[in-house]
């Protein structure tokens, strides 16, 4: 009984192993490969809504897994678009084998090698995914209208090999060409989730893309869905997740994070020519964001600018009337370097130095208004600590103010005004309250024979914005110093009284610590580069010294006029409009002439009294 079974077992496996050894003999010769070609032709027709035709040989293999490859694969554009949708130089598929044996076969698993897909894009920057996807957008739009659910149609993934996306307007003209894509689509089903992961290089920089997506029918039919999003390069960085749709105005709703090495670098793969004033380096933004009705806007901002971190509120918009964008916000930094703020907007190297001022590429292409606050903040070697400060920039028109800031024991307030029309003219405004002038003078290596101490200061220029600032010629404006309980080295009353009788030429000591005065005060108006001072005083115990003259900005050199002689009080109520003149032989009046940093003086001779002069 036992053996009995075991040869019927023997021949029973025989048999099948007969029968499929016949089978995969025959298989081959059984199978149609116009069956399979025209079958192919008819899907990706169907797919795409428009004809498909195959121009080159199709090979079908049945081992190790029946498995077809086609070549120079054409699918013509929908609408009668001149320029196909897609073209592939080769394309494999996998063949459910029971359909391939009945002449109805069902592919899977695809991979193209070099496929090169066009799509078009509206004026308005939109793609309409559904008039372009045929069978697939058929279906979205019938799911839309009826607000139902979709077929559960399979379409299975799709492996891409050395392929190209190219973006262009209907008469041709190309937007954008991603090339070498190398990436794989996941999409089991129309209602099911997508996936999306390739690399490729666009704009001649390699990079990674991450794409996913719960619902496609919501996201390319402009309604929001789960979507995530990731591109990594050499140039930048940028992470996505939360709500999104792309069927119509772009809308995202979710945390995002942004950084890139190099904006500049950045700003020229763009190929944008908003070029910044500088090379700015790092940037990196991360917080939640909406993205709706051409707005861009982040809530608890957190950002990066060359090393410089802060926090705060950003808003990006392009309005319908103006293509270029507008930027608000506000932001607070613990530390800001306040020059590469400024040259992001403007070319601040040629500002302060022999050229016209000129705004950089990107201040004149993009409206801003940014309000920002520091802890901290320098400018060269002025440390300034509690700034607020804010940037306006539109049209042709940049104003850039310091409100208000701590520095050096006082506060400062500053303006940087450019108007770039016809006439248009730079504005500089300095001022500052209960400051040490001294502190100030060592961190600019100013002039050692301006009065230090304690005190206000506030200096106004202007000059036309084609011509450079520092030449001084078309600078006009007023220069106003007042300072208590301070030394202004070389003008001494000490020492301007003592030297009444030397007849020649003498160098105002700058080494020497100096005379204490209880007040000095420096007024002056500024005209065509020089400085005119005028009612300028610094009173000592002893006595004052006056100075009268002109001082010439742009090289600092001095044609003045020193007077030391006995206090004069301010006029009063009862001689308002005169001051009583010291006596002639009370006065030691001298020419002071050479620089700021290397003054000399020489006596003036007056007239003895009762003599004519």
């Amino acid at each position: 009984m036992g053996k009995s079974v075991l040869r019927a077992a023997a021949i029973l496996a025989v048999l099948v192993v007969a029968m499929a050894g016949a089978v995969a003999l025959t298989l081959p010769w059984l199978v149609s490969t116009d069956i399979v070609r025209s079958s192919i032709e008819r899907e990706l027709g169907n797919f795409f809504g428009t004809d498909a035709e195959l121009g080159g040989q199709t090979q079908v293999r049945i081992f190790p897994r029946p498995r077809t490859t086609l070549r120079d694969v054409t699918i013509a554009g929908p609408g009668g678009r001149a320029a196909p949708i897609l073209t592939i130089e080769s394309m494999e598929a996998d063949i459910g084998l029971v359909g391939l044996v009945m002449g109805r076969p069902e592919f899977s698993n695809f991979r193209l090698v070099r496929p090169h897909l066009r799509l078009l894009v509206g004026q308005d920057g939109s793609i309409d995914w559904a008039a372009q996807s045929g069978r697939a957008g058929r279906l979205f739009r019938r799911a839309a209208d009826a607000e139902g659910e979709m077929s559960g149609d399979a379409l299975g993934s799709v492996v891409t090999a050395q392929g190209r996306i190219t973006f262009e307007r209907g008469d041709g003209t190309v937007i954008e060409d991603i090339t070498a894509v190398d990436g794989q689509l996941n999409w089991p089903q129309l209602d099911a989730p997508l996936s999306l992961s390739a690399e490729a290089i666009w704009r001649g920089t390699a990079g990674s893309l991450a794409f996913n997506t719960q619902s496609p029918r919501a996201f390319f039919l402009n309604t929001p869905s789960e979507t995530g999003l990731t591109v990594q390069s050499d140039a930048v960085a940028l992470d996505f997740d939360g709500m999104a749709n792309a069927g119509g105005p772009l809308f995202a709703d979710g945390a995002m994070s942004f950084s890139t090495p190099s904006l500049q670098t950045l700003m020229t793969i763009l190929g944008t020519d908003l070029t910044p004033g500088r090379a700015l380096g790092e940037v990196a933004l991360s917080g939640p964001v909406r993205l709706a009705q051409r707005r861009m806007r982040f809530e608890g901002l957190d950002i990066t600018v060359d090393g410089n971190s802060g926090s705060g509120v950003l808003e990006i918009g392009i309005s319908a009337q103006r293509a270029e964008p507008a930027v608000t916000g506000t932001l607070d930094f613990a530390t800001l370097d306040i020059a590469a703020f400024l040259s992001a907007f403007i070319d601040l190297p040629q500002l302060v130095g022999d050229g016209p001022p000129s705004m950089a590429d990107v201040a004149t292409q993009i409206s801003t208004d940014l309000r920002v606050s520091a802890a901290a903040a320098t400018f060269g070697d002025l440390s300034l600590e509690n700034l607020a400060a804010t940037a306006q920039v539109s049209d042709e028109v940049a104003i850039f103010d310091i409100g208000d800031a701590l520095a050096y024991g006082g506060h400062v307030q500053a303006r940087l005004a450019l108007s770039f029309a016809e006439g248009g003219r730079a504005e500089v405004i300095l001022s500052g309250q209960d400051v040490d002038t001294a502190a100030i003078g060592e961190a600019f290596a100013l002039p050692r024979a301006l009065p230090r101490g304690r005190g206000n200061f506030s200096v106004t220029m202007h000059a036309p914005t084609t011509g450079p600032m520092r030449s001084g010629r078309t600078l006009d404006g007023m220069v106003s110093v007042e300072v208590r309980n301070g030394v202004m080295p070389g003008f001494g009353f000490g020492q301007l009284s003592g030297q009444r009788d030397i007849v020649r030429y003498f160098s105002l000591d700058m080494e020497a610590g100096g005379e204490t005065f209880s007040s000095a005060r420096i007024y002056g108006d500024i005209a065509e580069g020089l400085l005119t001072l005028k009612d300028t005083r610094i009173i000592y115990p002893d006595g004052e010294v006056r100075l009268e003259g002109i001082v010439t900005l742009s090289t600092g050199s001095l044609a003045l006029t020193a007077t030391a002689g006995p206090a004069i009080a301010d006029a009063t109520a009862d001689n308002a409009g005169a001051e009583p003149a010291a006596p002639a032989e009370d006065l030691a009046r001298f020419f002071v002439g050479g620089s700021w940093n290397r003054p000399f003086a020489a006596p003036v001779l007056l007239p003895m009294p009762g003599r004519d002069g």
